[in-house]
């Protein structure tokens, strides 16, 4: 089955050989000297050894290859329908424990920046939107489940969630199962239904995976790196999911706004890439 065949029906795929396996490792010895500095890690998250929206800083210059590779933005924008918008996520990581089977509804983070009354006011005032129409629930709370099937597998005023999120591991993980692990087409159908995939990653291969699939990692130890970002097709939806990421980091960061740098624009604009 071919990559972007995948994707759409099974909601994942492995994109093989996108990065030269130097540069990986460059990455990833640069992700184990930057935390093993604490005051590199995220104090708001209990000094978790991670640095949300990385790629905004100087430190991580090294990292806008992610954003040149034309094998993977051509990929990502035939699956999204010809245009494509960053959705402002850009987390590294090392050793973050493996966890439940869960998906990424990213609009949930909004609950970051507001409480529920706040959040639906805002939607109204925005989006014309209610909490029910955009959650089939009247409840955040209830919405911001991300262990149930509370993933937008339906339209929201006629469009569609489509974000995909993408990672690379900075190790290889083609001969054990400390990877990406996945339940095929949950983002179709319930999770409960779904079969559990594992998704055996070299180094320089990239894993894409719809927001809306369930999946977790496979490990920790051993200085288990790993970098993800996300992108999507343009439409409202995305610039709620993108809206709520941006909230998240700037909490985390202890910022007072999200900036872009101008850098990182120039990169996005010379492969097409809205934001």
């Amino acid at each position: 089955m071919d990559n972007l065949k995948q994707l759409k029906e099974d909601g994942y795929t492995l994109l093989k050989d996108v990065f030269p396996k130097s540069t990986m490792i460059e990455w990833r010895e640069h992700l184990v000297e930057y935390f093993s500095h604490k005051k590199n890690r995220c104090e708001v998250e209990n000094w978790l050894t991670t640095k949300p929206d990385a790629i905004n800083y100087k430190e991580f210059d090294l990292h806008l290859d992610f954003f040149k590779s034309q094998k993977l933005i051509s990929l990502l924008k035939e699956a999204c329908g010809g245009d494509l918008k960053y959705a402002h996520h850009y987390d590294t990581h090392i050793d973050v424990a493996p966890g439940k089977f869960h998906h990424d509804g990213g609009i949930r983070h909004l609950a970051w920046k507001w409480n529920e009354n706040q959040i639906k006011t805002y939607l109204k005032e925005k989006y014309d939107l209610t909490i029910q129409e955009l959650c089939k629930t009247n409840s955040w709370k209830e919405y911001n489940k991300v262990f149930e099937d509370t993933n937008h597998k339906y339209l929201v005023k006629g469009e569609e969630l489509l974000v995909y999120r993408v990672g690379t591991y900075l190790q290889d993980h083609s001969k054990n199962e400390a990877g990406l692990h996945v339940l095929k087409g949950s983002h179709r159908k319930p999770h409960s239904e779904c079969e559990s995939v594992y998704i055996p990653s070299e180094i320089g291969d990239v894993v894409i995976w719809d927001c809306r699939v369930f999946h977790r990692a496979g490990g920790k130890g051993g200085k288990r790196c790993f970098v993800h970002t996300a992108f999507g097709k343009p439409n409202f939806l995305l610039d709620l999911y993108s809206e709520a990421t941006q909230a998240r980091v700037t909490k985390q960061n202890q910022k007072s706004e999200y900036v872009m740098r101008d850098k990182f624009k120039k990169v996005l604009d010379k492969m097409g890439v809205m934001y």
